[in-house]
């Protein structure tokens, strides 16, 4: 059987259990082989994801890690390991597994007793070198311990090798785990303050990592900087995207990105076009309007925000908590990208003088107009593929 033959162990003596867990392990992934054997060659673990399951006093893992993620282990520079490198270098991958993923409780990490990996080749050529290796291990920790934080620091360099699922089990409570190289390290079932904590910074990092979301912010705000244009416009856009967070999270609403992504360069293109419009036609448009509009166009932006939380898979209380410390950093995001706009036009205004506010003003209408354009074409593009 390919899959058997393709089998490597890195596993050391590590106390008097070592012998009976490396045969235990051995028996279990050679069963699950023989039980996937009628499976035409399938994938062991689908590509950059990985599982986590707490049992007893262990916790097992399974991960899909990318070769280019390991260092020195790739003689031919070809991005792929074949078996003979594999069999050269088992130690490094050992080591390098070992350093880089860690399960740390309050009393600090926990061993990782052993660790068997296995190449993951196309599915049309078992025997070809592998882009994804399959490591598996398990944790020594205590059925008593409550918490934890799981890190992977092994991403990869190739285009999709950036982000690494894990699914976390622990009797009937499951989580998700979405780690990036930004992100490397999340808590496993945590605590209130910690699921609070966590999302505050994930929804703060969202809007300023978010180019789109961060430049339709400033083109609404552009229009105007008096305080209680500000307080309504940033209402608007705050009760928009939470009323379709709401219903991604909470009831499981789902729009494909393929949709989601060019619709939301579209609101940018929208919005900025409409103050050009309202100016050039030298009208004072009613402010209601302008803010149904920016309620409608962040029912949008909620879709691809709801894309950053619903990937984390947080069951009952957790996903309340955690909707919650989303909004909340996003809104701490925004009023930070506020307070940045509304210095900038009034320093503008103080050194400059008004005309020079006006310039500037349209000059990003523009502008946005023009990226947002691009984006568009570039999303539709990529969907298309």
């Amino acid at each position: 059987m390919p899959q058997a033959a393709a089998l490597l162990v890195a596993c050391h003596h590590q106390g008097p259990d070592m012998r009976f867990l490396q045969r235990a392990l051995l028996t279990g992934w050679m069963g699950w082989l023989v039980l996937m054997s009628g499976a035409a060659q399938a994938h062991l673990m689908v590509a950059q994801r990985g599982t986590l399951n707490f049992v007893d006093a262990g916790a097992f893992m399974v991960l899909s890690l990318p070769v280019s993620a390991f260092q020195g282990i790739d003689d031919d520079g070809d991005g792929r390991l074949s078996m003979a490198e594999g069999h050269a270098h088992w130690r490094d991958i050992e080591e390098q597994v070992r350093a880089g993923v860690q399960l740390v409780s309050e009393q600090g990490a926990a061993p990782l007793q052993g660790v068997f990996f296995n190449l993951s080749p196309p599915d049309d050529a078992p025997a070809a070198p592998a882009s994804q290796l399959v490591v598996m291990g398990r944790f020594a920790w205590s059925s008593g311990l409550q918490g934890g934080r799981f890190g992977v620091r092994l991403f990869g360099t190739q285009a999709g090798e950036t982000s690494l699922q894990i699914t976390v089990t622990r009797g009937g409570d499951t989580q998700l785990l979405t780690l990036s190289p930004e992100r490397a390290e999340m808590a496993v079932f945590p605590g209130f303050w910690a699921v609070i904590s966590d999302q505050v910074m994930m929804g703060a990092h969202h809007v300023w990592a978010g180019a789109d979301h961060l430049l339709f912010l400033l083109v609404v705000l552009a229009a105007g900087v008096g305080l209680s244009h500000l307080v309504w416009t940033l209402t608007c856009f705050t009760l928009g995207h939470a009323l379709t967070l709401l219903a991604c999270v909470l009831w499981g609403w789902k729009v494909s990105p393929a949709l989601v992504e060019p619709a939301i360069a579209i609101t940018i293109v929208g919005m900025a076009g409409f103050d050009r419009w309202s100016q050039k036609q030298g009208q004072t448009v009613p402010a209601a309007w302008r803010w149904g509009l920016v309620f409608f166009c962040a029912l949008i932006h909620g879709l691809g925000m709801a894309e950053a939380l619903t990937g984390l898979g947080l069951q009952g209380a957790r996903k309340f908590w955690s909707l919650l410390g989303f909004n909340l950093g996003i809104e701490l995001g925004q009023l930070a990208a506020a307070g940045v706009a509304m210095g900038v036009f009034w320093a503008l205004r103080r050194f400059a003088g008004a005309s020079a506010v006006a310039m500037a003003l349209r000059l990003a209408s523009w502008s946005a107009m023009g990226l947002g354009t691009f984006w568009f074409f570039q999303r539709v593009a990529l969907t298309a593929l």
